[in-house]
């Protein structure tokens, strides 16, 4: 068996930023949202912590929803909207997570399938987050009739939740398809294999290392 291996540029810097900017600012305002119900006495503290997290917060989902609407291809918002070919794929990773790893998982370029339009909901969520965390700054106690403090924290819990699935999924993947996605989300590179012996007994059409680089790129919504 013979494969061709190839490593291309999927994330930009730019969203390797943001996306560990989010990371971070969510763990820290977990966690001092946390230490300021259970340690009164420390509020000031972990108050001071909090704002400065959610400072970060802001800052990194404004830069996001930039690139929503303006960023490359796998950064806008169209690339996180399933279409017939991507809820298929959505549906072979949820096979994968209920077969606990015994059915093989689908390819793709950027975005795994399952999760993307999750994504949108988290960007919907933390917006929420945020307002209700103006809100809550304002001393506002109710809104549309509902409590401010409790909305918050039950996005908070959402919050935990999301990110708590989020990384136990990417370990998975990154131990089980062999594309570095844990990396990637660093160095900003994932792996594409070509199996030429599959090519040959499956009938399909043999791709060169060279091909594959020119027209992944250009399929990165599809694949």
């Amino acid at each position: 068996m013979t494969e061709n291996i190839t490593r291309l540029l999927v994330w930009s810097k730019w969203i390797r930023l943001v996306h560990w900017a989010l990371a971070l600012s969510i763990m820290v305002l977990l966690a001092t949202g946390w230490l300021m119900k259970k340690l009164p006495d420390q509020i000031t503290l972990y108050a001071d912590l909090h704002y400065l997290a959610a400072a970060v917060l802001i800052a990194a989902m404004g830069v996001r929803f930039w690139m929503l609407l303006f960023g490359r291809s796998n950064e806008q918002w169209i690339a996180l909207v399933p279409d017939r070919h991507r809820l298929k794929q959505a549906g072979q990773v949820l096979a994968f997570y209920l077969s606990l790893g015994k059915s093989p998982l689908p390819k793709w370029y950027a975005h795994n399938p399952l999760w993307s339009p999750l994504y949108l909901l988290f960007f919907l969520l933390t917006l929420l987050q945020v307002i209700s965390g103006l809100y809550l700054l304002s001393d506002t106690t109710m809104i549309f009739g509902l409590s401010v403090r409790g909305l918050h924290d039950t996005g908070n819990a959402l919050l935990l939740w999301f990110s708590l699935l989020h990384v136990i999924s990417a370990l998975v993947h990154d131990a089980s398809n062999q594309a570095a996605d844990v990396s990637g989300m660093i160095n900003g590179h994932r792996f594409f294999f070509v199996d030429h012996e599959q090519e040959q007994t499956t009938g399909y059409q043999s791709v060169s290392l060279e091909e594959l680089k020119r027209k992944l790129p250009s399929h990165k919504n599809k694949s």
